[in-house]
């Protein structure tokens, strides 16, 4: 039999204390690289997001007027495609906003009654054209008596988030949004029969600037940031999301927030 394994020789204490504190100014300065990131994120997602406030809001006023006058005219129509256009632009932008918001704590939402049903036709409504496009279908069932202690501007961008995902990844299947009363919290579910998502990616696409899709070439276009922006906003309104997702079945993602009382 062979003898008792040695340890190998400790470090010299000095040797590892000056290792030690390389490590901590290594870190620190990971973290200043970091937090000026996050900065720079947040200063570029205002550009980016307040010079259209006032061209969507001459878009729509032109919407208006020539709704008014040929609701079914080329010029009516190319403007509600020019609004949809700049609204997914200013999207895209409040999601830079948010995760810098999120990753420096700074995300501070005000919970007030919310009719989920309301906001769900709202979202869909948006992404019904990108649907479309895609070949999906977007059904709904949601009770109209669901009112829930959230902050709305939140809850739009879950359900965007959500359904915008369902759009890339459901493979041109329908996609069901749904809503139910269980105790005091409501079940928010977002189904589609794509896809679906790996038992191991499961935990990982809830990660910042992960996506259900492993090789980044034949992932559709995005920041990778969407689902872990859901996870963060709904668990800073006191919920919480889960995923139901098989291979080739689709997925199934239930978000979880309280209701109003």
């Amino acid at each position: 039999m062979s003898g008792p394994v040695r340890l190998r020789d400790v470090a010299d204490p000095a040797e590892a204390a000056d290792e030690a504190a390389a490590l901590r100014r290594e870190v620190a300065s990971l973290r200043r690289a970091l937090a000026e990131r996050d900065a720079f994120l947040a200063g570029v997602a205002h550009e980016l997001r307040n010079p259209m406030t006032p061209i969507l809001g001459q878009v729509e006023r032109l919407l208006g007027a020539a709704q008014r006058e040929a609701p079914e005219g080329r010029v009516a129509q190319g403007l509600a495609q020019l609004r949809w256009l700049v609204e997914r632009y200013v999207r895209r932008a409040t999601t830079l906003l948010d995760v810098s918001r999120a990753q420096t704590g700074q995300l501070a939402l005000l919970a007030a009654p919310v009719p989920l049903a309301e906001v769900v036709q709202e979202v869909v409504a948006a992404l019904t054209p990108m649907a479309a496009h895609a070949g999906s279908a977007i059904a709904v069932a949601v009770p109209e008596d669901l009112v829930l202690s959230c902050e709305r501007l939140a809850l739009d961008q879950i359900l965007d988030n959500l359904v915008t995902n369902a759009i890339k990844y459901g493979d041109g299947s329908a996609i069901t949004v749904s809503g139910l009363r269980d105790g005091a919290v409501a079940r928010i579910r977002v189904s589609d029969r794509g896809i679906g998502i790996a038992q191991g990616d499961q935990a990982r696409i809830f990660e910042r600037f992960e996506r259900a899709v492993g090789d980044p070439a034949a992932a559709p276009t995005g920041f990778g940031v969407g689902l872990w922006l859901v996870r963060r906003l709904a668990e800073a309104m006191g919920g919480g999301v889960a995923l139901d997702s098989r291979p080739g079945e689709g997925a199934t993602f239930t978000v979880t927030l309280p209701l109003h009382v």
